[in-house]
């Protein structure tokens, strides 16, 4: 369990153009990359807070059994595939990328 790596995701996304990104999130790229090998989990969450020019923010949370399932995936098909719909949506979205390894862990 603590071999694994959290992949987090941030996106902010402009509240009048956006609407098309967010539902290309919603309606598959989430459950896309939870399907590769490897990857434990995968969660998107609608951020409560806004960015400082009130672009809405999303947080996909992706938890990968180590950092070689997450290396794979970085090199796949699949995730060079995303490369021409980010430039479909440009101007629309800004990203952030975080990478960890869990230390601690409690489940119920």
């Amino acid at each position: 369990m603590l071999d694994e790596i959290l992949y987090a995701v941030k996106v902010w996304v402009d509240p009048t153009k956006g609407q098309v990104y967010i539902n290309w999130l919603k309606g598959g790229h989430v459950a896309e990359v939870a399907s590769v090998p490897g990857v434990m989990w995968a969660r998107l969450v609608e951020l409560e807070d806004r960015a400082d020019d009130g672009w809405l923010g999303f947080m996909a949370l992706y938890a990968f059994e180590s950092r070689q399932a997450l290396e794979e995936y970085q090199k796949s098909d699949l995730f060079r595939s995303f490369a021409p719909v980010y430039k479909q949506f440009d101007g629309v979205f800004r990203v952030e990328r975080m990478v960890g390894k869990v230390v601690e862990c409690h489940d119920r």
